[in-house]
């Protein structure tokens, strides 16, 4: 009977699984009882189990399973005997694994296309990365913004006529044209930009943000160069169309990491009421603005006063925009700072505030980057294909030691050596939570501390997961409550988020 049963890795097929145990005593922790021991070993996860039909166990099968925009990769070792990878590309179109259409590596054009338009228009992990609602929400929303700029088009034909422009022959026609161009374009480009960079916005928000005030200063200083050129359809689009691109971008950068920004400042749930006393303070901002700008206007119009104003205007817009960004001390769990503390916390069991991580410099600017490449230890969710690139039979053995630690896990930690040292790779499952990804990073500092400890000897890999995931369950409790006592945010984790979730078996 046991020879018929093997892992399946399609996430569709699941029953609940068990935490492991532990083959031997800890040599640096001090085990419960009997009893609670007993009763750990009992305690079920939600992560999965997989049974593939017995006819097909004679077949080389996948060691893991990667969901990457919307489409499976079922990663293998090499059936030539070696220890390199082979990936076979597989459509998510059914609920039945059995019903899965495989879809040949990188060559399935109607995997790639939909992969693409999901990773251009859908969130991470979508559908369940949103609420129910999400899909008629946008579908309509879809429509009503389309009869919304019909209607604009048909505002910018009235305001042409009305100062002068005639709406017969064709010279209505080419200026209406030229202006639509103007903003299609910096559509256009918000759209490639948002796909490449999204992810991003939630691990640097505060980066983003200035390099989205940035963008719209470079867009308003080409724009200003149409006074410099010679008048002609051409020169418009180039200047108008192109600073225009600029300027979207930076907009679209801007309501984007707002959003964040106003939920961050709503300590009682009233995001609305503080997100629209925001809009009033900005039409406030934006009013005197525009006094300021027409008092300016009435000294001259040439394009050396105006430009003269804009070198002046904006290095003061970025210094502005560059303290409104460090005065908003939010306590949010980026990358450099978790990784931060779970070291600290392993060594000292001591977690620091954001104000006494800032007063010491342990990351860098705005606490969204490594102070030094020697402090980038760990990655978060990466391809399976990218940390087993070598294809050694070392990384063969090293994954067959952490698949069988961690099978019943929500994350795999995977331990390997870089010339910076120690480095370790966390993957997690499809329903891996905030709490599992909390867990397996305070693991990681754990395993990594080990490691550390025994430079001239490579420790029993398999043994140090087992004990250091052993700590790991009786400490992780009280590491949350060090977070939430110094006031961080530990229902998120600020990280780039590609998306990519494993399966996987010994």
């Amino acid at each position: 009977m046991r020879n018929q049963l093997c892992v399946q890795l399609l996430p569709r097929l699941r029953t609940s699984g068990c935490r492991p145990r532990p083959l031997s005593v800890p040599v640096f922790i001090r085990l419960h009882s009997t009893a609670n021991k007993t009763s750990r070993r009992n305690e079920c996860t939600a992560a999965a189990s997989y049974v593939l039909p017995s006819e097909d166990a004679s077949e080389t099968r996948p060691f893991a399973v990667e969901r990457v925009g919307g489409r499976e990769c079922h990663i293998s070792w090499s059936s030539e005997g070696g220890s390199r990878i082979e990936k076979e590309w597989r459509d998510i179109a059914s609920a039945a694994a059995s019903e899965g259409k495989i879809a040949a590596p990188t060559n399935s054009l109607t995997g790639r296309i939909s992969s693409w338009l999901g990773q251009m228009f859908l969130p991470t992990n979508y559908p369940e990365s949103v609420h129910r609602s999400y899909m008629p929400f946008h579908v309509l929303q879809f429509f009503e913004t389309t009869l919304s700029t019909i209607t604009s088009v048909l505002c910018n034909q009235a305001l042409l006529t009305s100062v002068g422009v005639s709406a017969e022959g064709s010279l209505f026609g080419a200026v209406a044209v030229q202006w639509i161009i103007k903003d299609g374009a910096g559509e256009i480009a918000k759209l490639f930009f948002i796909k490449r960079f999204s992810p991003y916005f939630d691990s640097h928000p505060k980066t983003f943000t200035l390099a989205g005030e940035v963008l719209g200063c470079l867009g308003s200083g080409l724009q200003i160069a149409t006074v410099l050129i010679a008048p002609s359809p051409t020169n418009f689009l180039l200047c108008a169309a192109g600073g225009n691109i600029f300027k979207l971008v930076g907009n679209a950068i801007w309501f984007t990491t707002h959003i964040k920004f106003m939920r961050y400042f709503s300590l009682q749930g009233n995001d609305g009421d503080v997100a629209a006393k925001d809009e009033s303070q900005a039409s406030i901002a934006q009013l005197t603005g525009y006094a300021a700008g027409i008092s300016l206007l009435t000294f001259s119009h040439s394009p050396v006063y105006l430009y003269s104003i804009f070198f002046a205007a904006v290095p003061l817009h970025l210094v502005m925009t560059v303290y409104m960004m460090r005065s908003a001390s939010f306590e949010l769990l980026t990358l450099p700072r978790l990784s931060h503390l779970a070291q600290a916390y392993v060594t000292e069991e001591t977690v620091d505030s954001v104000e006494h991580l800032d007063k010491k410099g342990a990351t860098g600017l705005f606490g969204e980057f490594y102070k030094r490449k020697s402090d980038r230890w760990l990655t978060l969710a990466p391809r399976v294909g990218d940390v087993l690139s070598a294809g050694s039979e070392v990384d063969r053995s090293r994954w067959q030691a952490c698949s069988q630690v961690f099978q019943h896990e929500r994350y795999l930690l995977f331990p390997h050596d870089s010339p910076r040292g120690p480095q370790v790779s966390v993957f997690f499952h499809p329903d891996a939570t905030t709490d599992d990804m909390l867990r397996s990073i305070l693991h990681a500092a754990m395993v990594r501390s080990v490691l550390l400890k025994s430079p001239d000897s490579t420790p029993n890999l398999r043994s140090t997961l087992i004990d250091t995931h052993e700590w790991t369950h009786h400490h992780f409790a009280a590491f949350k409550r060090a977070l939430e006592q110094q006031k961080w945010r530990t229902d998120e984790l600020c990280f780039a988020d590609l998306g990519h979730r494993v399966t996987w078996t010994p």
